[in-house]
């Protein structure tokens, strides 16, 4: 077994995933901001009733895409054996909550993808502008 060794930062990352609270998260390239968001998310997901109650916004549609790529592989990973990693476990609890809410609500996640919203801000302006096309005059 490896000895995993507890970021000294692990208390704030904790509070960082904490939906009840609003949050700037400010770090050096390569310190998992990322994979922190995407925990952030998934403990988001483990409260609503549809996934379309989420939206994360964002610059690029690389940034979007990579965003839900790592919110898929983390569900996908959900049926894999728990990992040894403290913050590799924290994602895996939550994706299988996730994935029990999945299942509950029938959401199809891992097949329909698109009903996580994560986007750049221009989508997302391009979204409600269509909302109300008679108001954009569109």
């Amino acid at each position: 077994m490896t000895n995993f060794m507890v970021p000294p930062d692990q208390g704030i990352r904790e509070q960082a995933i904490d939906f009840s609270q609003s949050y700037i998260v400010q770090a050096p390239a390569g310190a998992g901001k990322p994979s922190l968001l995407t925990q952030r998310i998934l403990n988001l997901l483990t409260t609503v009733d549809n996934p379309e109650e989420i939206v994360a916004i964002t610059f690029t549609r690389k940034a979007a895409a990579e965003m839900r790529h790592r919110l898929i592989d983390a569900l996908l990973s959900a049926n894999a054996p728990e990992p040894d990693a403290p913050h590799d476990k924290t994602t895996w609890r939550l994706a299988r909550k996730v994935l029990q809410r999945n299942d509950e609500f029938h959401w199809g996640l891992l097949e329909n993808s698109h009903r996580l919203r994560i986007m750049t801000f221009d989508a997302m302006s391009g979204m409600i502008a269509n909302q109300m096309p008679l108001l954009s005059n569109l």
